[in-house]
């Protein structure tokens, strides 16, 4: 697994296996997460439907049909204060195609085709593409609010970040994709063709050379002016502690509490804090799982994550609403024990065991490798999984109590049923 440089702005990171299938290639901008969200989750899907040369999804579907039923997929993630627009292009590697032919060629053509040779007029973005897509993109947001797990980590980052860039929904608001038109979509898409960074990321048994001298056909058309910088506020301690909560019909409450890590960029002490988070609460062998959940029933699940490209630590639970101060308070009480030291060497071991189990799964499939690599389009350096694992195995039960102590509760956002009242 390596990166390189391709040009100004342009980053290339792949690993050449003949372990899959398929092959997985990837076109990665890397946007601030700012007013215009919505303008770029509009544009990375309507760069994935349709293009100048295959102007109708029908058009789109047959040529991905003769590509061995090759898909193409348009992804939105937040990471830090950036959003990262992708088109993800899954393919049959070389090695399986009837006659040696090479489809990673006609593969990433056809990617480079979608970005850089968009289906417009003079006017923008054709007008039926765009209400198509403004649709699909409304009614995704709309799906994700009635996922009240996702929807209660949504408003807890919305609380604790509100004045933070973080704080922002990746796809934007609806009130703005309503009014967007495709002149506006157009010249956003000229901006980050033109100043966006880049990520290419490849994944299969193909000569790498291909992407690269492919892609660069593309690239050295355009003319690539100043890139916008990458950057993320890392919050070190919490501004003030703050409880939000809010009743909806719902059959499951809903507990999530907000910390600050303690972080001042996305590598800071991560191997301690990453280890920490698991004894906490990720994993069966937690104390969260072990203590909260199992002993103490006093919740449906309770787990914790690191968010190192914000420096957050997030606990998710699902609670009685009756349950939520005794859940929290017990849960308070196990991050403390933590910072007392109040673990085992047994705990530290399972932490560095699981971890490294789940970062030598990274390469059991192409589409787990992609997602190593995009993880990293906004990091401050580009480590492998052995890299981590030999980060992870040097951390002493000191460290930990000394990352623990690092963190500061911000926000509490509890999502109460109200049917009893209904």
């Amino acid at each position: 697994m390596e990166m390189k440089k391709l040009c100004k702005g342009v980053n290339f990171a792949y690993h050449r296996t003949n372990q899959f299938k398929t092959a997985a290639i990837s076109f990665n901008f890397i946007a601030p997460l700012d007013e215009k969200a919505s303008e770029n989750a509009m544009i990375i899907h309507l760069l994935a439907r349709t293009c100048s040369k295959y102007k109708t999804i029908f058009e789109m579907n047959r040529k991905l049909a003769s590509l061995y039923g090759a898909v193409l997929s348009p992804v939105v993630s937040k990471d830090g204060e950036n959003v990262v627009l992708s088109l993800v292009l899954n393919v049959i590697d070389d090695k399986f195609t009837l006659n040696g032919e090479s489809i990673c060629k006609q593969a990433v053509d056809l990617l480079c085709t979608c970005v850089f040779r968009p289906d417009v007029t003079l006017d923008g973005f054709v007008k039926e593409n765009v209400e198509r897509e403004k649709r699909l993109l409304i009614q995704k947001i709309e799906s994700e609010n009635d996922d009240k797990r996702q929807y209660s980590l949504r408003r807890m980052i919305e609380e604790m970040c509100d004045k933070e860039a973080y704080s922002l929904n990746r796809l934007g608001k609806i009130e703005t994709i309503e009014k967007l038109t495709g002149k506006e979509l157009f010249e956003r898409w000229t901006r980050l063709v033109v100043n966006c960074p880049v990520q290419i990321s490849y994944v299969g048994s193909a000569d790498e050379q291909i992407i690269v001298d492919t892609v660069m056909t593309y690239f050295d058309q355009i003319g690539r002016k100043e890139v916008w910088p990458i950057r993320t506020e890392f919050v070190t301690d919490a501004y003030s502690q703050k409880t939000i909560r809010e009743k909806q019909n719902v059959q499951q409450g809903k507990l999530v509490i907000g910390y600050r890590a303690g972080m001042t960029y996305d590598r800071d002490n991560f191997a301690a804090i990453k280890l920490m988070t698991m004894i906490f609460g990720s994993g069966t062998f937690s104390k969260l799982f072990t203590n909260v959940r199992e002993k103490m029933s006093l919740c449906y699940y309770c787990s914790a994550s690191l968010i190192s490209s914000k420096g957050l630590i997030v606990v998710q639970s699902g609670v009685e609403t009756e349950n939520a101060q005794k859940a929290l308070d017990a849960i308070r009480k196990e991050l403390d024990d933590v910072k007392k030291g109040k673990f085992t060497k047994d705990n530290l071991k399972s932490a560095k065991l699981s971890y490294s189990d789940t970062l030598r799964s990274v390469y059991d499939d192409a589409a787990s490798i992609i997602s190593w690599m995009l993880s990293y389009t906004t990091a401050s350096s580009f480590l492998t999984p052995e890299q981590i694992i030999s980060m992870t195995d040097a951390v002493t039960m000191e460290e930990i109590i000394v990352a623990a102590n690092m963190i500061s509760e911000d926000t509490v956002y509890i999502l109460e049923s109200s049917k009893e009242e209904n």
